[in-house]
């Protein structure tokens, strides 16, 4: 189950950061448009928040493992799809891998609440750290694959192997693995299998609503600079190839650094100093990006990387908020419905910035604020957090 779920979390960013990579190559041979073009870093942050609403309905009737089965067979979809160099087929195409990703993105933790209830800060860290390894080849290496395909329509839907890949293993794994449905795995071991749903008038878990506005923070920073990074760094007068690199880095920066910042959940003063790090790390990121881009660009990538660090942590609190794993199903669809709806203004609005005023500098000072406002919404969530835990 470790394995499958590691070689599902490689996939959940790549369809996102190759795009990323390849808009200024897909803009030039036509593939998407100066509209389109727009559209595309918006597209999963907002399919994110549609599609989230109804999963753990869907999940508590077919069962979280198989209702992941089926978001990944969206993401091998939609990747093909994008082979067609038509700017509606690749937004189209875009919407249905997306939509799987959002499926998959709001199960990986009741799953890991049901299968590894007792060692949720570990399992997390593995899988969150094979996302942004993904992640990571994917920005830096769509753009040379595209060069060497010949395409970048082909280079974009190449991404769809390993997707393909991760979804046979998890289909394999799952009769192994006896699944349990989200319902059907309480927290405690003690309790018998096949406890009954918790009541929908249930109240959420107190931090429920503050977790929300965290996660709504850092996935809008994290989407603008996911969808847009290699941009800001082309603006800057980066080649197409290096400014793809760069979101490489920031991405494989969260490879060893996850690591570190999951194990801060554990205790009120580890999870502040968790908040204030990666709070910290975006604030000087996006500074060297607004003040000398082109200076060391590499090291302000690494910053942002580490910053990016606050999903990770976001997903360690949601999968550990609740009794059970149907409460923590409850708990992720609300958080990330609410987080991927305010975080679609950020990509959405900051190319729409950019081509209305011709610079990046707007964009950068409002992810500047953002990143202050994250800092101080993590000091008090921490404090509800552990009077909850505590209760």
């Amino acid at each position: 189950m470790i394995l499958a779920l590691i070689l599902v979390a490689l996939n959940l960013r790549l369809a996102i950061t190759s795009a990323a990579a390849l808009l200024t190559l897909l803009t030039q041979a036509g593939a998407l448009s100066p509209a389109t073009v727009v559209l595309i870093p918006a597209i999963p942050t907002a399919v994110f928040a549609i599609a989230g609403v109804s999963t753990a309905r869907i999940a508590a009737r077919w069962g979280a493992e198989r209702t992941v089965a089926v978001g990944m067979a969206m993401l091998v979809a939609g990747l093909i799809i994008r082979a067609i160099p038509l700017p509606a087929v690749v937004v189209l195409g875009t919407v249905i891998a997306t939509g799987g990703l959002a499926v998959v993105n709001i199960l990986l933790p009741a799953v890991v609440r049901a299968h590894f209830g007792r060692n949720i800060s570990a399992i997390t860290t593995v899988y969150s750290t094979s996302m942004s390894l993904g992640a990571a080849t994917a920005a830096a290496t769509a753009v040379p694959i595209a060069q060497a395909i010949g395409s970048p329509s082909l280079g974009l839907a190449a991404w769809a192997l390993p997707a393909l890949a991760g979804l046979a293993v998890w289909v394999l794994v799952m009769p192994l693995a006896r699944p349990k449905t989200v319902r059907e795995t309480p927290l405690d071991s003690g309790n018998a299998p096949g406890a009954a749903e918790a009541p929908k008038t249930q109240p959420l878990p107190a931090g429920t609503w503050l977790l929300a506005g965290f996660f709504s923070i850092q996935s809008l920073l994290s989407y603008v600079i996911m969808g847009w990074l290699p941009s800001i760094a082309t603006g800057a007068g980066l080649t197409a190839e290096r400014a793809g690199l760069l979101l490489g880095i920031a991405m494989a920066v969260g490879v060893p650094a996850t690591v570190l910042i999951v194990p801060l959940t554990r205790g009120p003063h580890r999870m502040r100093a968790g908040f204030a790090l990666v709070g910290a790390a975006s604030i000087t990121g996006v500074l060297g990006f607004l003040i000398a881009p082109a200076a060391i660009p590499e090291v302000w990538a690494a910053f942002l990387g580490l910053g990016m660090c606050a999903f990770p942590l976001a997903l360690a609190l949601i999968a550990s908020l609740g009794s059970n794993a149907a409460e923590a199903a409850r708990v992720s669809t609300t958080v990330q419905s609410i987080g991927y709806t305010v975080a679609t203004l950020g990509p959405l609005g900051a190319g729409a910035m950019h081509q209305a005023t011709g610079t990046w500098t707007p964009v950068l000072v409002l992810l500047l604020v953002g990143a202050t406002a994250q800092v101080a919404v993590g000091v008090v969530l921490t404090g509800v957090v552990w009077r909850q835990r505590s209760a």
